[in-house]
């Protein structure tokens, strides 16, 4: 492509203030194959000074965090970049152009990264247009657009948070207006509100323009509340045209003049995402993943829990001590229980993988070695179902291994027999009954239960007892071994991972058939403890250790 003398000044100054290719003192500029290259690929913006303020920004955050590498540009929509040639003279390549031009320069190691918002259609076409460069770099990565992983969405409902502080005031609906797909990713939208709601923010709404939901059904959202101001800002990179007229512009079908009319008094904030310090940390922090060899993926596979406390303080805590035991894994999550998984995207927009989607997305990211650690208490029907699972992908990575259950040799017994003495010495005392309750099984691995009661009246915990919810013995018969005792208090406690629906309900609910009930109608003062096992350091020890264990084989 010809260079014009206004895109070779440009190009100086990008040499001067940003260190994006090396000049020499004549003014050329030196390409240098030896130097790897970031490539921020957009969808672009023709109004200069919002262009400036975000993609530019984040450019120059990008070329800050990663001085040892030359940051070039991409756009993808070809309207902006003929816009900006015609109008300005400015020359921007889009993806094919910039892709022949690093081949052109003999670049050797290159990190593509997105600064889109969602992995949509543009997305689609970015990795369609790059995968036929593949053999042409010793080195070709690419970097995730901002709303990819449970992690982000997080981190954006934090800035979005920090950044529209000024605005959240009482009787005011603070409304984002995103792009918008028919792409199956259109569901970041959605996503995105459900976790501002759940974050405190139920006044923070998300719309778009070409997708869903629509500006007639952010209205009656908005109605349904009880505000009369509406503050309007984009969820987009770059404030620029839909910002500028499909959201603050004076025409009929304007977001304005739609929640103006509605009756409400109406701000519009032109800042695009790219604005925002924190997003544009996302993207520096996006870029640094994919420069990162791929690590080994340590997957903590558990059964799930909707209650959200109880899950950081457990299965959290696990994975927490895993990833601190492992630092050279990555610790991953699944759950087993589809149903934990769809109310948790429904209720709080919390999207966790099943097995399945977290094997396929290992496969995807081009994982080559990987340790599944299930946190399940036992080796029942869940255990066989990871295993069987599991085992469809062995040809797809170079490793694969499977840990086991909490409780499987008898070391096992001997330990957690030690760390629940330990973690219930408060509650043992004369005449207390302390009952464990375990979620139980038609698997032959019931037995588990029996075992442990075994190895705790071995140790001499006469006075401890261990029933199931769904298996055998169940609370009429650990009520019965009570009863032949001589206790007038009982202490009851989850023999599960987290303290979750059973532990709250079946155990320490008010109904009628709840284990609190049962043992006070017997007559015992009862005291229920709503820790799972996942909260004993001992137990997250074991955890650890095992594996250990299955890394070493």
């Amino acid at each position: 492509m010809k260079r014009t003398k206004k895109m070779l000044s440009l190009l100086l100054v990008s040499c001067l203030g940003l260190g994006l290719a090396a000049c020499d003192s004549q003014g050329d500029v030196q390409q240098s194959g030896e130097q790897p290259v970031i490539l921020a690929v957009s969808f672009g913006s023709s109004y200069n000074e919002t262009r400036e303020a975000t993609i530019d920004a984040s450019e120059a955050a990008l070329q800050a965090a990663y001085p040892e590498y030359e940051v070039r540009r991409a756009f993808t929509s070809q309207i902006v970049i003929d816009i900006l040639e015609e109008r300005e003279q400015m020359e921007i390549d889009n993806v094919t152009e910039a892709m022949d031009r690093l081949v052109a320069d003999g670049v050797k190691d290159v990190i593509v990264q997105p600064t889109h918002v969602i992995p949509g259609f543009e997305y689609d076409d970015v990795m369609k247009e790059i995968s036929g460069y593949a053999d042409k770099f010793d080195s070709m990565k690419v970097g995730d657009p901002l709303l990819t992983s449970d992690k982000d969405y997080d981190t954006m409902v934090e800035v979005l948070k920090e950044e529209t502080a000024a605005y959240n005031a009482e009787g005011t609906a603070i409304v984002f207006m995103g792009h918008g797909t028919h792409h199956e990713a259109n569901e970041s939208y959605t996503r995105i509100e459900k976790r501002l709601h759940a974050a405190g923010l139920t006044n923070y709404f998300v719309g778009t323009v070409e997708g869903a939901p629509l500006v007639d059904e952010v209205l009656a959202k908005v109605d349904a509340g009880d505000y009369d101001k509406v503050v309007l800002l984009p969820l987009m990179i770059v404030a620029g045209d839909h910002a500028n007229n499909d959201m603050a512009g004076d025409e009929e079908d304007s977001w304005k003049t739609v929640f103006t009319n509605a009756g409400y008094e109406v701000e519009c904030v032109l800042n695009g995402l790219g604005q925002y310090e924190g997003i544009q940390k996302m993207i520096v922090d996006h870029a640094a993943a994919a420069m990162e060899e791929q690590k080994p993926v340590l997957l903590t596979v558990s059964f799930g829990t909707s209650y959200n406390d109880n899950r950081d303080l457990s299965i959290g805590a696990v994975e927490t001590a895993l990833a601190d035991a492992y630092p050279e894994y990555e610790v991953r999550r699944a759950f087993t229980a589809q149903i934990v998984i769809d109310i948790l995207e429904d209720r709080d927009g919390h999207e966790i993988d099943n097995v399945e989607e977290a094997m396929e997305r290992l496969v995807a990211d081009g994982v080559k070695e990987v340790v599944v650690m299930p946190t399940h208490v036992m080796n029942g029907f869940e255990y066989d179902d990871i295993v069987k699972e599991v085992g469809k992908y062995a040809d797809k990575f170079d490793s694969l291994k499977i840990g086991t259950g909490l409780l499987t040799d008898a070391a096992d017994y001997e330990e957690v027999v030690k760390v629940l003495a330990e973690e219930t010495a408060a509650y043992n005392t004369e005449k207390t009954a302390v009952v464990f309750m375990g979620h139980g099984t038609h698997h032959e691995a019931n037995a588990t239960y029996t075992t442990l009661q075994e190895a705790l009246n071995a140790a001499g915990y006469n006075n401890y007892f261990v029933g199931t919810v769904e298996g055998a013995p169940l609370v009429d018969e650990v009520l019965a071994k009570v009863d032949a005792g001589d206790y007038d208090k009982v202490v009851l406690l989850p023999l599960m991972i987290v303290a979750g629906d059973h532990a709250n309900n079946d155990m320490a609910g008010d109904e009628e058939d709840s284990w609190k009930t049962v043992f006070a109608n017997a007559g015992y003062e009862v005291e229920c403890v709503l820790n799972g096992l996942g909260q004993y350091e001992g137990i997250r020890k074991m955890i650890v250790d095992h594996a250990g264990e299955t890394i070493a084989e």
